[in-house]
Order: C-alpha cells, then structure tokens, then sequence
C-alpha cells in the first residue's frame, strides 16, 4: 500500500510520461465493434443524423430553427440543417484525465476550461476522426491544498479528412487525503472533504418571476444579417437563462453517445443493472459503496447521484463541465444570427451548477477588428471579427463561468464570412496561457 503522497507523485510522474503521446481515451468499444480501437486518428461510431442533431440541440437548450428545422435550414444560406460545433465532444472528450490504474489515483478531477476554434460548419451525414494528446501538465500549491492542471489538445476530421475543429481542454485534477491511495474514499469519510456546503436552492417568488422574465423575453436574430460595420465595441449582447437544473438535464447529456466508446480500462461502457454490477466487481475502480443502502458495487455515479455525489466532495448533484461548456454558444448566435460564424470560444468553469441552479449568460463586445487569414492559394482572406467576453451566473449571483469568443459577421466590405475559415493542415498548439486570455480571441 502506497501512502497518500506517493500515490499522487505517481500520477503526476506517470501522467507527465504521456505528454504529447495519443491518448488512451474515448477509443471505439473493442470487437466485435465495427471499428479499429487502436486505430490513429481514432474513428468515431458518432454520425450526425437530422434526427441527432435535434436531440443535441435540445439537450444544450438551443430550440435554433438552423438545428432543428431542417426545411428553414435548407432556405438559409448555408443550404442545409447544421449544428453547433462544439457536438464534438460527443465524438471525443477534449480532456484527458491523465495515468490510469485499476483502483485509481487519489484524485478528483474536473472540467476547468475548453476552448474551440471552428473551421466550417457541421451538417447531416458527417462522421468523424479525431487525435487527442495531453500537451501540459503544471503542479501548483494553494493556500490549502494543491492543484494539478492538465491540458490537451484535441483535432476533428470528418469523414472527407477535413480538418472541421480543434480544442483544447483543462482538466484539474484536486488531490483528496481521504482517498488515501485509491480514487474511491472509504465510505465513512464521505461528506468530510466538500469542496462547498450548498444546498438546494429555494427561490422566492420574486426570484421565480426574475428567472421567467428572462425566459420569456430572450430573442434570437434569425435571418436578418447583423453587419460588422453596426457593432460597436461595449455593446451588450441579450443574455439567455437556464431554468433550474434537473436530473433530466444532467442525463440528457451522456446519454447521446452511451455506448459509443470505450471506458477507461477499453472494455464498453456497462452502467445499469446486472452487467453494470459484474463490471464494477472487476475493477474497484468502477465501483462505489453506497452511504444508505452500503451496497458495495454502486455505480460511479457522483454527477447524478445525491448520495453518491460527496466521493467527488461535493454536497448534491452537480452539472458536467463539458455540458455547461456548450451553453454559451446559443447567447452568442441568437444575437449574430444565421449569417455569422463563431470562429473561437472559450469556457473557464469556475464552480459547478448544483441540482436546482439556474444558470444567466450575459455577453458584450470588447473589441471589433478586421480578421486576416491566408488560404492555401495565398490569398488573403478577410473577416469581419468582433472578441466578445461572456459571463455566467447563478441565482445568488456567483460567477460560475468566464471565457470570451471570435464571431464573424457579414461586413458590407467583406461580404459573408468565407468557410471553411482557412488554417494549416495541422495547426500550431496553442499553450494554454495564450488561449485562455482575451488577446487570443
């Protein structure tokens, strides 16, 4: 048995072993899955299908008629439905949680921050290819404990080997005492490390009338073009509002690719019932005691499961980072409409959204500028671009989120924004003190 402290050396050893290697994650389930699991790019059994892409719209809140109204979308001038870019994730996570053992590192990882950069627009019919490698990884002490920032990189191909995305995730990895030398606390440690002391939120009446208000009132652009030349720097984009999250929410999300990759260990993902009951027996790794019912091979349910929840320390359900990743981007085309293009965007989650929190993203305009980019004729393209910087917050008013974005806009002098926005074949990374600041964007 490890102490607490050489178990963590180990992960963050093993894991800086990985650096700029392809990652073991979110392969293809192993035979007799159609696809080759050890496969690079790695294939994706994720297609997007118009019925798919309304589902994911609706999922991420977005009821856009580009998303789910294939007929409005075939008159537009793209031509056809399309979706948001960062479905993705469903084709690969862009965080990798670093070296794996059979009962885990004592660590509790989560979603700190994802940023896109969009070359063109997804549509109906595309499958995909992606290449995933952890790039950086930065220890560093606070005043009460340390943190372990994990950052990768991660490309998107289709099925016509274009290039259509790439991001960059940050995982933060929080080592936990209690967990000892395993990633599963003993369950007579639960509810003593929590990272917060919340409970489910009560609304008055007057915050339930508040939250309505901005449900009712928010407003999407549509077809109308919004010209570059009109926006002004300082200007205020109309915010969108979450209702409460709810278990439905929270379950929509994985539930879009269940059973298209692999787990961890390689083998398909089994979660519910009596093969979700052989598989945590496997490994430790995959199982958790239950608090009430002391069932030792509970699922790892610690974002859906109230019980479950305090072996991530944390007091009640929370939301996916990931998830919340993916919100923002409806403030950003509701207010540029079905002519602009979001080049880049950024999320930075600062706490979670727990069960019952309602979520507000605001929005405004910090610089306009004119975007240069070089195609492979050399020739100079030009974009009407604007930075914008987004804000998320709760019902008591907490910031939970942070990040910024590039949107193209049409421009009497530029026209239309061109896609596919030109880039290299394979484009530089780029380190994460540059694209978490708003000078990137």
């Amino acid at each position: 048995m490890q102490t607490f402290e050489q178990a963590v050396a180990e992960f963050i050893s093993r894991s800086e072993e990985l650096l700029d290697k392809e990652s073991p994650e979110d392969r293809p389930v192993p035979h007799p899955g159609p696809l080759n699991q050890d496969e690079t790019p790695v294939p994706s059994l994720f297609m997007l299908t118009p019925e798919l892409i309304r589902r994911y719209a609706h999922a991420i809140g977005d009821d856009n008629p580009l998303y789910v109204d294939p007929e409005y979308a075939r008159r537009s001038w793209l031509g056809s439905q399309t979706v948001p870019g960062t479905v993705l994730i469903h084709v690969r996570y862009p965080g990798d949680h670093g070296a794996q053992r059979e009962r885990g590192y004592p660590v509790a990882n989560f979603l700190s921050g994802v940023a896109w950069e969009f070359y063109d627009v997804l549509r109906p019919g595309m499958r995909f290819t992606s290449s995933k490698k952890p790039r950086e990884l930065v220890t560093s002490r606070g005043r009460q404990s340390s943190s372990i920032s994990h950052h990768s990189e991660t490309f998107y191909w289709n099925n016509s080997e274009r290039l259509m995305a790439k991001a960059y995730g940050r995982l933060l990895h929080l080592p936990v005492k209690e967990m000892l030398d395993t990633r599963v606390m003993p369950v007579d440690q639960l509810g003593q490390p929590l990272f917060y002391r919340h409970e489910p939120y009560r609304y008055t009446p007057a915050e339930v009338d508040k939250l309505l208000a901005g449900l009712d009132s928010e407003t999407r652009r549509g077809s109308e073009p919004l010209l570059w030349e009109s926006v002004t720097e300082g200007q205020e984009l109309p915010s969108i509002a979450q209702p409460p999250y709810s278990m439905f929410d929270e379950l929509l999300y994985p539930a879009l690719d269940h059973g298209l990759d692999a787990g961890f260990d390689g083998a398909p993902p089994v979660r519910a019932f009596r093969p979700g009951y052989l598989r945590a027996r496997e490994s430790p790794d995959f199982a958790r005691t239950h608090p009430v019912t002391r069932w030792p091979y509970a699922p790892e349910d610690e974002h859906e499961d109230r019980f479950l929840a305090p072996y991530r320390c944390e007091p009640m359900p929370f939301d996916f980072g990931i998830q919340r990743s993916q919100l923002p981007i409806r403030l950003l085309t509701n207010w540029a409409g079905d002519h602009g293009f979001v080049h880049r965007l950024y999320t930075s989650m600062r706490m979670p959204v727990f069960y019952g929190d309602a979520v507000v993203f605001s929005g405004k305009v910090i610089r306009k500028y004119v975007a240069d980019r070089t195609d492979q004729s050399g020739r100079i393209v030009r974009y009407g671009a604007v930075a914008i910087e987004l804000v998320g917050t709760n019902q008591r008013d907490e910031v939970h989120c942070l990040g910024y974005a590039t949107v193209f806009l049409p421009s009497a002098e530029h026209g239309r924004p061109q896609l596919p926005v030109p880039h290299a074949d394979l484009p530089d990374y780029v380190p994460f003190d540059v694209h978490r600041r708003s000078s990137w964007y």
